[in-house]
């Protein structure tokens, strides 16, 4: 894998397009599971930034207040082929608003736990380097991860399946897979309801963008071709989760009530660390006929797994977790 830390003189001696050849070394990065599952207003290269970031940490530990970022590092992130003397600026306009999107809230519906604010204090360019300040309160969200506490149950992802991402949509449904994935099962089962999709991704009930008619009737195949396909398009390339194609030729199977069709259902695994095969690399592979008998033992094995699976659907709906809030002002009454 090619260097990535290069002295002074060694990156001198390089041309730009050698340096934007080199490949960035993904790696597993962490956030507790409250901010998983809390609201975003991120940009997707913003997200993309504050993953870069979170992946050179160790999330066991204290996460710091201050990270760097390797700006041309990051900058072959966001597929950004500025020269050096315009790398400032495009990468101002792709991720100098950070600070005002990270806005994110924690509300206990109606009681009188409350806590709101921006995660991301500051964001600074300089020659060489992009540094990321974080709020002091909002630092146990993406350190100390140890799972001994309620607010400290985490979930881990793989930085190279975001840097892949085209479309924020792509990185929510991620995050939201990955939220209701159970690493012990060899298959996870999940249903999302339309109208949690259009939750996830702000998709107005009425009006432009709300995949409805002029008459008012929900227009399913245009979401479908719209929404639902090109997202599990992108997630069949990821390494961590591997979206498992179904008989109908697509990653899912509609849910219907009636002749209505109210919900879709996905199939997937999920390894702590990313596969060598992609989902659609595996499908290539399933068409070729296993003659070994090991190999179909080892096939068979799978589907009893799959068969346990199926039975502990324990994620159907997606349902919002139930947090302990008590522990949760605790924490952020400490600072």
């Amino acid at each position: 894998m090619p260097r990535l830390n290069f002295t002074d003189e060694e990156f001198h001696q390089m041309n730009l397009e050698e340096y934007y050849d080199a490949e960035v070394k993904p790696n597993l990065f962490a956030v507790s599971r409250i901010f998983a599952e809390a609201h975003k207003q991120m940009t997707l290269a913003e997200y993309k930034t504050f993953t870069l970031a979170l992946s050179r940490i160790n999330w066991k530990n204290d996460c710091p207040d201050t990270m760097y970022l390797d700006k041309k590092e990051l900058a072959k992130i966001l597929n950004i082929n500025s020269d050096i003397d315009h790398l400032s600026q495009d990468l101002k306009r792709a991720i100098g608003q950070m600070p005002r999107h990270s806005f994110i809230e924690f509300d206990d519906k109606g009681k009188d736990f409350y806590v709101s604010g921006n995660f991301v204090r500051t964001i600074a360019l300089f020659r060489n380097v992009v540094r990321i300040r974080i709020e002091d309160e909002f630092l146990g969200l993406f350190g100390g991860l140890d799972g001994k506490e309620e607010v400290s149950k985490y979930i881990t992802m793989w930085s190279g399946d975001i840097f892949k991402m085209k479309s924020g949509r792509a990185v929510l449904f991620y995050e939201l897979l990955r939220d209701h994935s159970d690493t012990r099962i060899l298959q996870n089962v999940g249903t999302i309801s339309i109208k949690k999709f259009k939750e996830l991704f702000d998709i107005p009930k009425d009006g432009k963008g709300s995949y409805t008619t002029k008459d008012g009737h929900f227009a399913r195949t245009h979401f479908e071709r719209k929404v639902i396909d090109p997202i599990c398009d992108e997630l069949s390339k990821t390494r961590m989760i591997q979206l498992i194609l179904q008989p109908n030729g697509k990653y899912y199977e509609k849910v219907k009530q009636g002749n209505r069709v109210i919900a879709y259902k996905f199939f997937w695994s999920i390894t702590q660390m990313p596969k060598v095969v992609t989902a659609i690399e595996d499908t290539e592979i399933q068409k070729k006929q296993i003659k070994d008998p090991a190999v179909m033992k080892v096939a068979k094995d799978i589907l009893k797994g799959e068969k346990k699976a199926k039975k502990a659907d324990k994620f159907k709906n997606f349902k919002e977790r139930d947090y302990d809030f008590d522990e949760l002002e605790k924490r952020f009454s400490k600072n």
